[in-house]
């Protein structure tokens, strides 16, 4: 059972005078001690998803800590580029390091603030521990991460989602195109509960942008740059302005917040390789990084967990979830066993 908690709802900015939201989940609105901070962002390939996506054994393993579990919606490509989402990313953090405490007086301890995502929002989560200042976070935790714009699956035309192929992109296109040159913007779509992709409106994007590689041109918002990176190498293609983009190239020094990983090396979604290469590069510079390499498991393994702290018969995956909680107990002080 998730531990009794009230949750409140909040714009955090205003884009064409719409608001992007973000869900704060508290697990004492009267705390004696300012407690920490878990700022996620939900997974969708930074195409849909929605915040309303958080996992029952992620929120239950933060209120029992007493810590607030914010979840916020994003800019999502195509209709925006990586920069817009990274704008979004930055005004999420700003807000929650100084305002949420104006709405509950002593709930955070902006020193201890931890950056969370999984899947495209483990990209958000990279991209602020390079990104965000005043306060730098306490802890950065990324679950199964898109960390690499410009790698190879993603600018290389002709690899589908797993199990999915679109036949005739033609349609998609176009319908991008007219979005994007009316000025449209979207924050995102939840994923039906059951499953039923054919009634998700923005899953042909997904799929259409993922299989035909283009995924580093819309992060990017430069027409043909994946396929230049395939021809003439990133060095020579990714500019200046592009680097808040790839952390991995030019985020990663020894002053990274400490570095909480978690992926499944069968992962067919997003190639556990890429979390392999952060970790590496972590490690090159010096940096802080626990690592929980899941053994066989694929792309949302943890969909799966209902609970990776209490029960029996807690499998791999779980036990892997666990440990990286641990990992963050140490960082920012405290864990479950002291609530």
């Amino acid at each position: 059972m998730v531990p009794a908690h009230t949750k409140h709802t909040f714009a955090y900015k205003h884009v064409q005078g719409k608001p992007i939201e973000l869900d704060v989940y508290v697990a004492d609105p009267r705390p004696t001690t300012p407690m920490p901070l878990m700022l996620y962002f939900h997974g969708g390939y930074i195409i849909s998803g929605s915040r309303g996506a958080v996992r029952p054994w992620l929120l239950k393993a933060t209120l029992r800590r007493h810590w607030t579990f914010v979840s916020a919606d994003y800019r999502v490509l195509p209709e925006s580029t990586g920069h817009d989402l990274l704008a979004d990313l930055r005004s999420a953090y700003a807000w929650v390091a100084t305002e949420l405490n104006t709405h509950f007086p002593n709930l955070v301890d902006p020193s201890r603030l931890i950056v969370a995502g999984s899947s495209g929002g483990g990209y958000c989560a990279v991209l602020g521990g390079a990104q965000f200042h005043d306060p730098v976070p306490k802890a950065v935790w990324a679950l199964y991460p898109v960390v690499d714009p410009a790698a190879e699956r993603w600018i290389t035309p002709g690899i589908p989602l797993p199990d999915v192929k679109v036949e005739d992109a033609g349609p998609t296109l176009k319908e991008i195109e007219e979005r994007r040159s009316n000025g449209e913007v979207s924050f995102g779509e939840t994923f039906p509960k059951d499953g039923d992709m054919s009634r998700h409106k923005r899953y042909p994007y997904l799929r259409f942008i993922l299989q035909e590689g283009l995924f580093a041109d819309y992060v990017t918002g430069v027409k043909g740059f994946g396929d230049r990176v395939r021809k003439e190498g990133r060095g020579k293609v990714i500019t200046e302005e592009m680097y808040e983009l790839f952390p991995l190239d030019f985020g990663i020094t020894r002053e990274y917040p400490p570095l909480v990983v978690v992926h499944g090396t069968k992962d067919r979604g997003v190639s556990v390789e890429e979390s392999e290469k952060l970790v590496e590069r972590v490690q090159a510079v010096g940096g802080t990084v626990d690592y929980f390499a899941v053994e066989g498991r694929d792309h949302t393994f943890d969909f799966t967990v209902e609970d990776c702290e209490e029960g029996e018969g807690r499998d791999a995956g779980a036990q892997a979830l666990e440990g990286s909680l641990k990992a963050l107990d140490g960082y920012v002080g405290g864990s479950v066993e002291d609530r």
